[in-house]
């Protein structure tokens, strides 16, 4: 997400919490989670009609887009090629119509973006079910390797804002209203390398109005401490492969409070967010307990999930281990991915859907009511449903117009396509549809997502960034774009 780890929004009032995130540690396939995206946020599009009845009550129908992940996979498997590719839809022009946006790598030596093929990419909707890249018109083509978006209409102004998060660097495009974009990073306070650990490793972010002003403010997601010139020594078969995260020092995370004149400061420190480290991988946003303040779930890598309930005044408790949510009822660490923090059984009260790497099953947090959560993962199914998979970004809501939230999950692996015998590196999407009973029905063929494999791109780096192209799975180094469109369910 990366990809997200990414979740998308319709326009919202400007109290209200927004996030996109990216997945973490993006599966080779980087499967951009364009399907929920598109499916939840009503993106204009007719429903894909068929003249065969469905089988499935969810189904969703492929298009290509024109966009080429390149996250320059090296010989030397350093951390960040396993993170490029988020995905944000947002409606950039108040058209009406939701619009597309992709961060992309960059060169892994030098973390820049020395070609096109590495350009971050703006896809503006035609309103008749095409996209036009507007990229360069718009400024957006990025400097860095970046990992996450985050939108959110930081200045009140009525056009969106896109915050990138990135390897050692960090990028905040304020929207000019005519379709441009500028770069105020630097002017908006949020350049400056952290005192302590120097440029940092953000993977995703959330805008949130932490105080109740009326601003948005910022929650960065860091996730660990990478020195491309002191990669850890990890092999398969006598060459290097990608590191587990223990092999690498935790972060703080990083909560940025908006001023309301275009500048930010970090209260990092003195709302409590710093004093907790972790490798982050994604946060959600919701006020769980009912008492007007939105909180915050962070989603770590091999590490306490954390929980950081908002006491008011500028101040966050974690209480992960409190509330049941830190780690899953078998008690063990996970890879948490991504994260979505909402009402699943509507009962009116937010609860949580994480998702983790295979073995390690999708806990489903149930909010209880009394300010603690209740895991219902194994009751509900899905620990059998999502034992064999692993995830990277999950959203929740209602595919079938049933009533009832589902889940979409992205799926694939870490690992690159070396150990693919030893482990399953191609995974499809799944849709978890939510059954009467509270149980779940795990849908991928029957949901259209398995019929159509990830494009191969092996020789991506002779074909202009906006080039897609069709053929077997990717290599690690680059995919295409991918969108789903949800069929009308059957009547």
């Amino acid at each position: 997400m990366r990809l997200k780890n990414w979740v998308a929004r319709k326009r919202a009032p400007k109290r209200r919490s927004m996030a996109l995130f990216s997945a973490r540690r993006m599966p080779r396939c980087v499967l951009f989670a364009l399907l929920v995206i598109l499916a939840t946020a009503g993106i204009a599009f007719q429903s894909v009609r068929s003249d065969e009845p469905r089988k499935s009550p969810i189904h969703f129908s492929f298009r290509p887009i024109p966009f080429s992940l390149n996250s320059s996979e090296s010989p030397q498997r350093h951390a960040p090629e396993t993170m490029a590719g988020g995905v944000a839809v947002f409606d950039f022009d108040n058209d009406g119509n939701l619009d597309i946006f992709f961060t992309n790598g960059a060169d892994i030596n030098t973390l820049q973006k020395s070609s096109p093929k590495y350009y971050n990419r703006l896809f503006r909707n035609n309103g008749d079910g095409t996209f036009t890249d507007v990229t360069e018109k718009a400024g957006l083509a990025g400097t860095g390797y970046d990992t996450g978006v985050a939108i959110g209409d930081y200045d009140n102004d009525g056009y969106e804002d896109i915050f990138v998060a990135g390897v050692y660097r960090n990028t905040l495009y304020h929207n000019n209203g005519d379709g441009t974009f500028t770069d105020v990073t630097e002017k908006a306070g949020l350049a400056q390398p952290d005192k302590e650990y120097g440029p940092l490793w953000s993977v995703g972010a959330g805008w949130v109005d932490v105080n109740n002003d009326g601003l948005l403010d910022l929650f960065v997601v860091n996730y660990l401490k990478w020195d491309g010139s002191k990669e850890p020594p990890c092999a398969f078969e006598g060459k290097p492969e990608y590191c587990h995260p223990k092999y690498y020092k935790e972060l703080p995370n990083q909560l940025f409070l908006n001023q309301g004149n275009g500048k930010f400061v970090d209260i990092s420190a003195s709302s409590g967010i710093r004093s907790h480290f972790g490798k982050g991988m994604a946060v959600g946003i919701a006020d769980y307990d009912g008492d007007g303040l939105p909180d915050l779930f962070v989603s770590n890598d091999k590490l306490f999930n954390f929980l950081f309930h908002n006491k008011g005044n500028g101040k966050f408790e974690e209480v992960g281990f409190e509330t049941g949510v830190a780690l899953p009822e078998h008690g063990n660490l996970i890879s948490g991915m991504g994260v979505d923090f909402r009402d699943m059984n509507n009962d009116g009260r937010p609860d949580i859907a994480l998702v983790a790497l295979d073995s390690e099953t999708f806990p489903v947090y149930q909010n209880d009511g009394k300010g603690g959560f209740l895991e219902i993962t194994a009751k509900s199914g899905m620990s059998l449903l999502s034992n064999p998979m692993a995830g990277y970004s999950v959203n929740i809501a209602d595919f079938d117009n049933d009533g009832w939230k589902d889940l979409f999950v992205s799926r694939g692996d870490v690992q690159s396509p070396a150990m693919a015998a030893r482990r399953p590196i191609d995974q499809p999407n799944t849709v978890f549809r939510n059954v009467p009973g509270g149980k779940w029905s795990a849908l991928t063929e029957e949901a259209g997502f398995a019929a159509v494999p990830a494009k191969s791109t092996n020789e991506a780096d002779e074909f202009p960034a906006k080039t897609c192209r069709t053929g077997s799975r990717p290599k690690p180094k680059s995919s295409t774009g991918r969108v789903f469109l949800p069929a009308a369910p059957p009547s």
